[in-house]
């Protein structure tokens, strides 16, 4: 009878491994697969100053498109601005890292993610030290 539950330990853990890489796999693949269209941008910031710079941002990425390549590179198409490219890495299932070209880093964790919706937060620091996120949704 040991040996049995020894053996269903090993498998249990097996299929625990087994899915947490899977996570990844399987959100990479999402990510990469089509073209995501802007949907809207939002804070939890109730300082005024912020709110416009996000109702800034929601307005220049009206229109926008987002596409995520296999090969760790990415491009935000923008009907009103200048496109952005650069790379990009999924840290665990979850921390979604972009690297625009010119410099610079910024990271998300994915809220949430399907065929149809990719929602990430992205947390920031304002001029008075307080924290603040954005929640930016896209869909297909």
């Amino acid at each position: 009878m040991k040996k049995i539950s020894g053996l269903s330990i090993i498998i249990i853990l097996a299929f625990l491994v087994t899915g947490l890489n899977s996570c990844k796999k399987d959100n990479e693949t999402l990510l990469t697969d089509g073209v995501w269209n802007f949907e809207n941008i939002t804070t939890d910031s109730v300082d005024e100053s912020i709110q416009t710079i996000v109702a800034g941002f929601k307005a220049a990425y009206t229109d926008a498109t987002l596409q995520f390549f296999s090969d760790g590179t990415y491009v935000i198409e923008f009907a009103l601005i200048d496109d952005e490219t650069g790379s990009w890495e999924l840290a665990g299932s979850s921390k979604l890292i972009f690297t625009p070209e010119g410099g610079g880093m910024k990271s998300a964790v994915i809220e949430d993610i399907s065929g149809k919706e990719l929602v990430y937060l992205e947390t920031f620091i304002d001029t008075n030290s307080n924290p603040f996120n954005t929640t930016t949704t896209w869909v297909k």
